[in-house]
């Protein structure tokens, strides 16, 4: 089966997300090259000189339209496939049919193209499992789809934000399905994976310019003493970013990975975890007392995920909570020090009444 050669070329999706951000610094550090694509390229010109001459950015509009990947998989070893538009929209006729085409497209577009040999597709912990039940267990093997979120096509529209994420959370279900469904009938010549992470913590690339994006703004608000977050998302999962970005480059370039669904998912997080690794980290600084919460208590067959990290050199695979959070915390101090004026994270405007963008999973 095919793999991405040393030195190759990586095309990665929604470069100016959180995920794919720090996949980029890592494809590159391991001696890769990479054309990121964002909407615009204008509006991301810190990017090429901030990651060097082996990155290079193109524009792609709009990725549910037809052949919108055709130009960008040009010559390309990989692909990996982590923007996902994101829309807090009333109707899911709105919103999943787009989202299918926009992970289904790209496989279209990747089979015309000869020169590539992997892709790998980010999924998330929303097409996995609704957590609606706080404290009621669960398990979930790779194979575990959502199958809650079916009634985002038989609930009447709604603008409640739940009913928004439910249509999020089904077209999280049915891209990641319809991706499979497609390997599975077209026999494309490519190795075809998905990554599956859940909250991502950890480093940043550069959140002077894109701000506390994605689930580093989780972070952010629980740091600034804000609780909505922790009743829009309850404790869960998570994963260092850093081995969600080593699980995509293992996934495109280690033999004997295909057709697999690798859960990216290291430790369980509760808000009071995070407080307690706040108020340890910074013990000059006065934080939240406590945050009322149901602890998840779900439990996750991540072995394949560790065991891929391992190969790829990181010997005790997956990251700790601690150790996550302490690499995030160093950017929020320096924010803070140099009064950096920023974009409003997505926490932020979802707790606003709802925001429409790209993120990596």
């Amino acid at each position: 089966m095919p793999t991405v050669p040393a030195g190759g070329l990586i095309l990665v999706t929604g470069a100016n997300g959180y995920v794919a951000g720090i996949t980029i610094q890592t494809l590159l550090d391991r001696g890769y090259r990479v054309r990121g694509t964002v909407r615009d390229v204008s509006k991301h010109s810190w990017m090429q000189s901030h990651y060097g001459a082996n990155f290079s950015l193109t524009s792609i509009p709009e990725m549910s339209a037809p052949g919108a990947f055709d130009e960008a998989v040009k010559d390309v070893d990989g692909v990996a496939h982590i923007a996902s538009n994101i829309k807090w929209v009333a109707d899911p006729k709105d919103y999943i049919p787009e989202l299918v085409r926009s992970a289904v497209g790209l496989l279209e577009s990747a089979a015309k193209e000869p020169s590539v040999k992997s892709v790998v597709y980010t999924s998330s912990q929303a097409a996995c499992v609704e957590l609606t039940d706080l404290g009621k267990p669960y398990h979930l093997t790779p194979w575990t789809y959502n199958q809650g979120c079916k009634a985002a096509w038989t609930l009447p529209p709604s603008e409640d934000l739940p009913r928004k994420l439910l249509n999020y959370m089904c077209g999280k279900v049915e891209a990641d399905q319809g991706c499979f469904n497609w390997v599975k009938e077209h026999k494309p010549k490519f190795t075809f994976n998905v990554v599956v992470p859940n909250i991502n913590f950890g480093t940043m690339v550069n959140p002077k310019e894109t701000g506390f994006i994605s689930s580093s703004g989780i972070l952010q608000q629980v740091w600034l003493g804000q609780t909505g977050i922790a009743q829009m998302i309850p404790p869960e999962w998570y994963v260092d970013v850093e081995d969600c970005a080593l699980l995509h480059a293992a996934v495109l370039t280690l033999e004997g990975v295909e057709n697999e669904r690798i859960l990216a998912f290291g430790q369980r997080f509760g808000y009071n975890d995070l407080l307690d690794i706040f108020k340890k980290a910074v013990p000059e600084k006065e934080f939240l007392d406590k945050v009322e919460e149901a602890p998840d208590v779900g439990t996750v067959e991540n072995e394949r995920g560790a065991e891929l990290l391992k190969k790829m050199g990181k010997e005790n695979g997956f990251s700790t909570l601690e150790e996550g959070v302490k690499k995030w915390i160093p950017w929020m101090l320096k924010a803070e020090k140099e009064g950096w004026a920023m974009p409003k994270s997505l926490a932020e405007e979802t707790l606003e009444g709802g925001a429409d963008g790209q993120k990596a999973s």
